[in-house]
């Protein structure tokens, strides 16, 4: 690789303590990215070749893994064209392509979120926009063993249209997806849940009323009853405050606001335990925060992270099964800048 290569890791997925994924790009020269993928097999990190692009340059930014035969991969091509999201699935041996379907000409595909509950039960949120009319187009998918199927959620109770984004669960039968609400430029954050027949809708509680409204971009299922909600006011240039919630199954219960300005990242530990990630103010470098029950637990990233890069962002936080741990995956500006270096850190595993 030359002096320009970097690599970022923007999302991690776990299915137990000797199989983990991280996926993002590897950027080298003039060229565009290509697809970076690596696997834990319990005691070391190691690259894994991607399926083919076609030539093109693409990135990967998110991973959701069920089995250790069994794991999906999305992302994007890095070109601006009328290109269909890139989707990848892992089969136990080697990544293949999905096929899917292509924006309306002129229009760009972006990936919102993935999961993956078991053979049939992948979910995929993305959004096609075109950037001349400022339009956008949201959708919800699940893989049905064969194709990706478009799947209708039902109306915002009070109106708005619906535009999915996170997606968590602990099964098939107990899938959750957060979504807005949209009249004009107002947002009311939603909560979905799917029960393996059917769909409800609950309406996420915010802290207080804001001019643009709020959403709700991460969520966590720590249990069939329970799922923690972590969002921020509608202001994608700076959100001027956080919220988080959790659904015990019969009501809401507030959270106090998070530690961070805003929420990059959000799961559980293996134990169940909330975490989040984001910068604190005043710092470059990323911090988490574990939900204690009762107040938000900050901790800094390790030393050999932050002493030797000028700043870091954690993109993907992910529990591992069968164990207390939890990853954390991101990017790190190496003291070779503009060299950009991947970050996966672990808490717990032993």
């Amino acid at each position: 690789m030359s002096e320009t290569a970097s690599r970022e890791f923007w999302e991690v997925a776990a299915t137990g303590a000797k199989d983990a994924w991280a996926v993002g790009r590897r950027t080298d020269g003039a060229d565009g990215p290509t697809p970076l993928i690596r696997h834990w097999n319990g005691s070391a990190w190691t690259d894994v070749p991607a399926a083919s692009t076609d030539g093109k340059a693409a990135q990967l930014e998110k991973v959701a893994a069920a089995a250790p035969g069994d794991a999906w991969a999305a992302g994007t091509l890095a070109d601006n064209t009328s290109a269909p999201v890139v989707l990848q699935h892992w089969d136990g041996v080697k990544w293949t392509k999905v096929g899917h379907a292509a924006p309306a000409e002129g229009s760009l595909s972006f990936v919102g979120d993935l999961a993956a509950f078991g053979a049939k039960a992948a979910w995929l949120t993305s959004f096609d926009w075109d950037p001349n009319g400022g339009t956008q187009v949201s959708r919800l998918e699940r893989w049905t063993g064969s194709a990706w199927q478009t799947v209708s959620l039902p109306a915002a109770p009070g109106g708005g249209e619906v535009q999915p984004w996170d997606i968590t669960g602990t099964g098939p039968d107990d899938v959750w997806v957060t979504a807005s609400a949209m009249t004009g430029e107002v947002s009311v954050p939603l909560l979905y849940h799917w029960n393996g027949g059917g769909w409800t809708v609950r309406e996420v509680p915010a802290p207080g009323a804001h001019p643009t409204g709020w959403v709700a971009n991460h969520a966590v299922a720590t249990g069939r009853n329970s799922v923690y909600v972590v969002g921020k006011t509608n202001d994608p240039q700076s959100p001027t405050a956080t919220m988080a919630a959790r659904w015990t199954g019969s009501r809401w219960q507030s959270l106090p606001a998070l530690p961070v300005g805003e929420a990059n990242a959000a799961g559980a530990d293996g134990a169940g335990r909330p975490w989040i990630a984001g910068w604190a103010p005043g710092s470059p470098h990323a911090v988490l925060a574990r939900w204690t029950g009762t107040a938000w637990a900050t901790e800094e990233l390790p030393a050999d992270v932050t002493e030797h890069s000028e700043m870091s962002t954690v993109l993907g936080v992910a529990g591992v099964p069968g164990t207390r741990g939890v990853l954390a995956a991101g990017t790190a500006g190496c003291a070779s800048d503009p060299v950009q270096c991947g970050v996966l850190v672990s808490r717990d595993l032993g």
